[in-house]
């Protein structure tokens, strides 16, 4: 080849042109929409915890810890508008728990609303 040959190069199928758009459009659609997604999740969990939780019950009553359950599990069934670290932190207190972990079948005193 010498410096006067030119080389000339086919332009692309316009079906291909359309499929690389038409991949395009929808790779752009499915990042804008989990993109929304996520903004909406968080602006949700920002707006619900702002103010929705009430403060643990000033009652108590006594309930027995069924098998599976963590002591956020027993925070969550007996006080479920409370504030779950909250509630935790009253159930240990009352219970003179040093640590979070409970066994089935234990009795606690929990929070309640009298």
């Amino acid at each position: 080849m010498n410096s006067t040959d030119v080389i000339h190069v086919a332009p692309a199928p316009v079906v291909v042109l359309r499929r690389r758009r038409a991949v395009a459009v929808v790779v752009l659609a499915v990042l804008l929409v989990g993109l929304m997604a996520l903004a909406v999740r968080l602006a949700g969990g920002v707006v619900g915890s702002a103010g929705a939780t009430e403060p643990v019950p000033a009652g108590t009553t006594v309930t027995v810890v069924a098998p599976g359950e963590t002591l956020l599990d027993v925070a969550a069934r007996v006080a479920p508008r409370s504030e779950p670290s909250a509630v935790v932190a009253h159930i240990r207190d009352a219970n003179h728990l040093s640590s979070s972990l409970v066994t089935p079948g234990r009795p606690l005193v929990v929070p309640a609303a009298p």
